[in-house]
């Protein structure tokens, strides 16, 4: 039974083209055969298998998987194996499943839509007794499109295409679309795609860092609570039932303070992109390769990125519209590309808005958004804002022992924080490139009359001064 499993393998056409390659490497290792060591060896296949030949992957794999003439990796070792068997190649999936023993299941599907006439099937059987695995073996899609790309001479059987393996394997692409874009495409449109983040993947959920809040220099509970309520579905996986968080803040501080905690909260174990709205054009919300969207997640290779777009209030109105219709969970889950004409699924994309106020623009967003309106700053809170300015810009401008004197602060209590950040900002860059190591109120009130910074006047009557302060 053993010679005719042999027998069978060898007779698959598919066999006949890899035994004919692993000759040729076969021949260029041994040219080189008076000088032969194990690392030219090694060096040899390394460089071979960079250039795409799977029988090279394959066989470098076997070796990094058990040290032979190279350092033992067998992390490595399994990533080369699943690579050579999503290619089709034979001895990649048996080697898969000789070594691979948690993505068993995939490298038996492979094999049963590779083996399809009844020898084949023979062989097929006696794989799964030899090794007792009894679980139903479907055919899979992206398989069966590989075999077919085969056979039309799209691609060779030898030869690992990246682009068009970016597009087969893609975790956004339907099936459907994927058999559409590469079965009746030529090649240089195919080449064309390698903008598109068809590589992105989706097996990486959002995780929120909770340490993220407990470092808010301004402790504000219930806000920071419903916002956390808010993102809760995204976080926990239920992403079709995230309605989009939109911050509606007037204060510059606090706006920059819920920006940074959701940006740490996130980036430790996911991607995080800031988005300037004012800066967006109708280019950015298009099907192409200029669409934020699809620019972030090229950079991310992340369909779980999250973006966190500011300055709502400062969006021209047609940008607005297609802002909305992003918001959609469904319109995400089928975004089309205007060329090539297939849609990729961005619903795990997750998308948080800023807006100083809710005005007639910013009305439609908020309709299809879950609004946190925060408080501005109080008198009680203004020494904090203070403090925590400077202290994290002295250390992004690298002058951490600099220190602001109590009569600074006093200075810039009737300032907004907007104005503040801006004043301490000045200060610091003067304090750096002259080397001082105080910040006095009088360098702080040279600065505001140079930038013409007034103090708000404290005035009675309609709209005259802050609601809590007192006279």
């Amino acid at each position: 039974r053993k010679i005719r499993l042999t027998i069978s393998i060898l007779s698959i056409p598919c066999f006949e083209a890899q035994k004919r390659e692993a000759m040729l490497i076969k021949s260029e290792i041994f040219k080189q055969s008076k000088n032969l060591t194990a690392e030219s060896v090694a060096d040899t296949l390394l460089n071979i298998a960079m250039n795409g030949n799977i029988d090279a992957m394959a066989t470098l794999a076997y070796m990094e998987y058990h040290g032979i003439c190279i350092c033992e990796d067998k992390k490595r070792a399994l990533k080369r194996f699943r690579l050579c068997a999503q290619w089709n190649h034979l001895f990649g999936n048996l080697m898969g499943i000789a070594y691979d023993e948690e993505n068993k299941a995939d490298y038996f599907n492979t094999l049963y839509t590779m083996l399809r006439s009844a020898d084949q099937r023979e062989v097929f059987k006696y794989i799964c007794e030899f090794k007792g695995y009894s679980e139903n073996c479907e055919k899979l899609p992206v398989a069966r499109i590989i075999d077919k790309a085969f056979g039309l001479g799209l691609i060779r059987r030898n030869v690992y295409d990246q682009t068009f393996a970016k597009v087969a394997f893609s975790e956004l692409v339907s099936d459907k679309d994927k058999e559409k874009l590469l079965l009746n495409k030529k090649r240089d449109a195919i080449i064309s795609l390698s903008d598109f983040p068809f590589d992105a993947r989706r097996n990486v959920e959002y995780a929120f860092d909770n340490e993220a809040v407990e470092e808010v220099a301004l402790k504000r509970d219930g806000e920071m609570h419903k916002i956390l309520c808010a993102l809760s579905p995204a976080v926990n996986g239920c992403h079709e039932l995230y309605r989009t968080l939109l911050v509606e803040t007037e204060d510059e501080y606090i706006s920059e303070m819920y920006v940074d905690v959701l940006r740490k909260g996130f980036e430790k174990q996911n991607k995080v992109i800031e988005v300037d709205a004012s800066t967006l054009t109708s280019a950015d919300f298009a099907g192409s390769k200029e669409n934020f969207i699809l620019r972030g997640l090229s950079e991310t290779k992340q369909s779980h990125t999250v973006f966190l777009v500011k300055n709502c209030n400062e969006i021209e109105s047609g940008e607005l519209n297609e802002l909305v219709k992003l918001l959609d969970y469904e319109y995400r889950r089928k975004f089309k590309l205007v060329e090539p004409t297939v849609s990729l699924d961005l619903s795990d994309v997750l998308i948080v808005l800023f807006a100083s106020e809710i005005n007639d623009l910013v009305g439609s967003l908020a309709e299809e958004c879950d609004v946190v309106q925060t408080e501005g700053i109080n008198n009680s809170e203004k020494h904090t804002v203070i403090d925590s300015t400077f202290r994290a810009r002295s250390q992004k401008f690298g002058i951490g022992r600099v220190e602001l004197e109590e009569e600074g602060k006093k200075y810039l209590a009737p300032f907004s924080s907007g104005q503040i950040m801006r004043i301490i900002d000045s200060a610091l860059k003067k304090a750096a490139y002259e080397n001082e190591s105080i910040i006095t109120a009088e360098a702080l009130k040279t600065i505001s009359n140079q930038q013409n910074i007034a103090k708000p006047r404290r005035e009675f009557g309609y709209l005259g001064g802050a609601i809590d302060e007192k006279y």
